[in-house]
């Protein structure tokens, strides 16, 4: 943004140099990009006038001219432009200048003939990018005169680059606001001329449906404008601050904009049609905007209509059909304040910037709304005629982003920026419109309205650091309360370590994603703006995008996947949402690749079911593999509910075939998933020695009924067999030929083993004794003949 220095000074009387006020603004916490100086830039360039103007004898394109520029001789000036004439008095650029293209003006000779010095154009100088012929300037320029003081060009622009956080500062008054607060200087009122209400001027009818994204808008009408250029001096200053005079009434809103703010919108009221209305777009509908784009809009976009068609994309651009000419005679001008986001998400949708957007995305000041109508009123009524009729108001003004207060503590602030707050500092905040109450070691901060970006103590310790200055605070880090190391976490690297790629997936997943292992039980928490209809609800379960992965890679001929991905699920509570960390894995396709020492092999339940065990070992844990056919989205008979201790950590098991075929995944899936905040810790590894005594293993064959649970088994036969116990295992199955069909094989293989003694026959037959009456006793289960 260009700010142009005579205009600052009107809304501060400053005294020091633009050289100086560039590095205040820099502490200030502005990016000073360039300060350009337009009149230094054209230094040497003096008005001249044209005395005799013959034909080049070499060339038919060019003038021989005798310019007199106040010296004892005039000068002779070869020049190709064709709009001058004797008598006319142009910008002459004399021998050494250095113009703002960077050519320096030197004597030479042009088709023969000698040319000491240069008639120039309004791009020449500087003050338009092309031009067409010479700049003529009045007939009472004094001859000989330096012509950027006769122009009253400026002395500086500054350059800024704003921060999207500062939309305060996007205007003159609030950078002014920010160096009369720093120099204590007083800032000059807003002048709000009263115009007279003309009262046989209907004023607009005007309806909101859309309070959230709009709550406050501003309309009125103007009739009897004749509109025109406007004066000199405010296009001098639009083109100044870097814009393109377009006509008189929107310059006026332009030139309102730029000095305190607030876009403005003015419509031609011969083409609006009926009643006024601020809605959210349906869907579908069509938009011909001012920039010659036709759009076709989405549900939920920020409109202005009227009965007939949409007249502007709120906030961003106008439409064509409705925008003002030089044949307009009656206009209806808006004022409002539009939501920050709301406006921010329909420009990125569109790829549509406007000097009105990137104002209203960062929050403009709602008080500043109605003088902004009023000035804007009052300077069209002035400059093109006309009446104005009363203003429709929709909104307050004063409920906007008001009585907001920051509480904070005085020693944080000082402890974050390592050097103490002087009260001195509290009346340069109050200068920018802040309120302060200071009590002791409590700070509270009144916001003002503008200021969009404070609402927490650290906004506040970074305007203190503002007013103090970036180079007066310590270049070391202030001490900081010490607290107990972070312990590292591992779980995903000890997956990876396991053979798993890890995976980071999008924690917005669609609502038929979600429903693939989450029962619709109205605790999702949907997006309100979702990007997409892929991306509207935030996920309950990691799988969903391990899925889409895996498919991903399988479809590109990977012969199989091994995945894990850590994340956040979420879902909605009565006291807002929980989240929980939760590790997943999926596992499709071959584990086993054709080798010449063995045959592709595909993995299975176990192989997930195993890489689990290991990677909770390696946290001291051990769980339980409980079969459970009630998990939504896994296959009956193949999944099993994970427990730790007696709690549930999580759950494993076999994508339903169903899910797997809709994705056109051929090979079965195995997921698993355990929430990480439910884990326990773990035991410690503790240093044992190698046995010095032999252990003794035995085998025991049974005969238990099909439903019998392995894990139930292996628990009995551990009770049962006591602390001699080392190891105790299943290591066979069998059902068919001599196992009546309701019955299963189970071999089960136990180790016995005391580290002070070797153990006996006794011993041995004692705990096998023990085993097969818990497995009589709890299974009804008899040895196997």
């Amino acid at each position: 943004m260009k700010i142009p220095f005579s205009w600052m000074k009107q809304h501060v009387q400053l005294t020091a140099t633009p050289t100086e006020i560039a590095d205040d603004l820099i502490r200030l916490g502005h990016e000073v990009e360039v300060v350009e100086q337009p009149r230094a830039a054209v230094k040497g360039v003096r008005v001249g006038l044209i005395e005799s103007k013959i034909p080049h004898p070499n060339a038919d394109k060019l003038s021989l001219l005798k310019v007199n520029i106040g010296e004892k001789e005039p000068l002779e000036i070869v020049c190709g432009a064709a709009n001058m004439g004797e008598g006319d008095k142009v910008p002459v650029a004399t021998i050494g200048t250095l113009l703002p293209n960077g050519l320096k003006i030197k004597k030479g000779k042009i088709r023969g003939e000698v040319s000491c010095g240069m008639c120039c154009s309004e791009a020449e100088l500087g003050l338009a990018e092309d031009a067409a012929g010479l700049l003529i300037l009045p007939a009472d320029a004094p001859i000989g005169a330096q012509v950027g003081e006769f122009l009253a060009l400026e002395e500086a622009v500054f350059d800024l680059s704003i921060t999207p956080n500062r939309g305060d500062c996007m205007n003159v008054r609030g950078i002014a606001r920010d160096l009369a607060a720093d120099a204590g200087l007083a800032l000059t009122d807003v002048d709000v001329p009263q115009v007279a209400v003309d009262a046989a001027i209907d004023a607009p009818n005007v309806s909101v449906s859309a309070a959230e994204d709009c709550p406050l808008y501003l309309a009125r009408r103007v009739s009897g404008v004749m509109v025109g250029d406007s004066p000199m001096w405010m296009q001098a200053a639009l083109i100044m601050a870097g814009m393109r005079p377009v006509n008189g009434i929107v310059d006026v809103l332009n030139y309102i904009m730029l000095d305190i703010g607030q876009p403005m919108h003015a419509f031609d009221a011969d083409k609006l049609s009926g009643d006024i209305s601020i809605r959210s777009a349906a869907g579908g509908e069509d938009f011909a905007a001012l920039d010659g784009r036709a759009l076709t809009l989405n549900s939920g976009d920020l409109l202005v209509c009227d009965d007939s068609s949409v007249i502007a994309l709120a906030g961003i651009m106008g439409s064509e059909a409705t925008g003002v000419s030089e044949s307009t005679r009656d206009i209806v001008l808006e004022s409002a304040f539009f939501r920050q986001a709301r406006v921010s998400e329909t420009r990125r949708a569109y790829a549509m910037v406007s000097e009105a957007s990137m104002r209203f995305e960062r929050g403009v000041d709602a008080l500043m709304v109605e003088i902004a109508m009023q000035r804007a009123t009052a300077m069209i009524v002035d400059l093109f005629g006309g009446s104005a009729g009363e203003i429709s108001v929709v909104g307050d003004a004063a409920g906007i982003n008001s009585g907001r207060q920051v509480r904070c503590l005085l020693s944080r602030i000082a402890t974050r920026l390592g050097i103490e707050i002087p009260e001195s500092a509290d009346a340069v905040l109050a200068r920018m419109g802040f309120g302060v109450l200071r009590n002791g070691d409590d700070l509270q901060i009144d916001v003002p309205s503008f200021r969009h970006d404070v609402s927490i103590g650290e906004d506040i310790s970074e305007e203190y650091a503002r007013i103090i200055g970036f180079d007066a605070i310590p270049e070391l880090l202030p001490p900081l309360a010490t607290t107990a190391p972070v312990q590292k976490d591992t779980a995903i690297h000890d997956a990876v370590a396991g053979g798993f790629l890890q995976v980071v997936s999008y924690a917005f997943i669609s609502a038929s994603e979600q429903r693939l292992f989450v029962a619709d039980d109205g605790a999702d928490i949907e997006l309100t703006n979702p990007i997409s209809d892929a991306m509207s609800v935030m996920r309950r379960s990691v799988w969903p995008g391990l899925l889409n992965t895996a498919r991903y890679n399988l479809n590109r001929q990977q012969p199989g996947v091994a995945l894990v991905e850590q994340g956040r699920i979420y879902a909605k509570t009565e006291a807002g949402h929980d989240e929980n960390n939760v590790i997943a894995w999926l596992m499709s396709g071959e584990v086993q690749t054709d080798e010449w020492f063995a045959a592709a092999r595909q993995g299975d339940f176990f192989d997930l079911k195993g890489a689990l065990e290991v990677w909770l070992a390696r946290r001291g844990l051990t769980a339980r593999f409980i079969a459970d056919d009630a998990i939504q989205g896994l296959q009956a008979g193949q999944s099993a509910k994970i427990l730790i201790g007696r709690a549930e950590a999580g759950r494993i098991g076999r994508v339903d075939g169903d899910i797997a075929a809709a994705l056109d995944m051929d090979a079965p899936v195995f997921v698993a998933e355990i929430d990480l905040d439910a884990l326990p810790a773990g035991k410690k590894a503790k240093f044992a020695p190698l046995p010095e005594f032999p252990g003794v293993e035995r085998d025991l064959v049974f005969l238990f009924d099909k439903h019998t649970s392995s894990d139930a088994i292996l628990n009995a036969v551990k009770s049962a067999a006591g602390k001699l116990l080392s190891d105790a295992r299943i290591f066979d199955l069998y059902a068919g030929k001599g196992v009546p069909e309701d019955k299963i094989s189970l071999g089960i293989r136990f180790t016995l083993q005391d580290a002070g003694r070797t153990l006996t026959q006794e011993d041995s037959d004692a705990a096998s004794n023990a085993i097969i009456a818990a497995m009589e006793k709890k299974f009804a289960a008899g040895l196997r003949g």
